[in-house]
């Protein structure tokens, strides 16, 4: 029974940092887009929606693994939007 709870731990905080990183990317990403719908209200939605589903996944991280985890979610947020406008540099570049 102890193994299959610290099994479902590992398991959450695996896919509670790796959501984390991916949103992060993309919201990265997003903030620099250049289209119509980026510039306009759609676009601020949709950037204050990923914002907030990150600031979500790290009050989780804070609340259900300590302030350790928490604090290192949040770099990988930080470092998964830079990730994200790393790539968009990239594509607008054509590299």
């Amino acid at each position: 029974m102890i193994s299959f709870l610290n099994a479902s731990r590992h398991a959450m905080l695996f896919c509670l940092i790796s959501t984390t990183i991916i949103l992060g990317a993309i919201t990265g990403f997003v903030d620099f887009s250049e289209g119509a719908f980026f510039r306009g209200l759609g676009g601020q939605i949709v950037q204050g929606m990923l914002s907030i589903a990150c600031l979500i996944l790290v009050g989780a991280a804070f609340w259900r693994f300590g302030w350790k985890i928490g604090l290192l979610d949040l770099l990988l947020v930080v470092i998964g939007s830079n990730v994200g406008v790393a790539l968009h540099r990239v594509r607008l570049s054509g590299h």
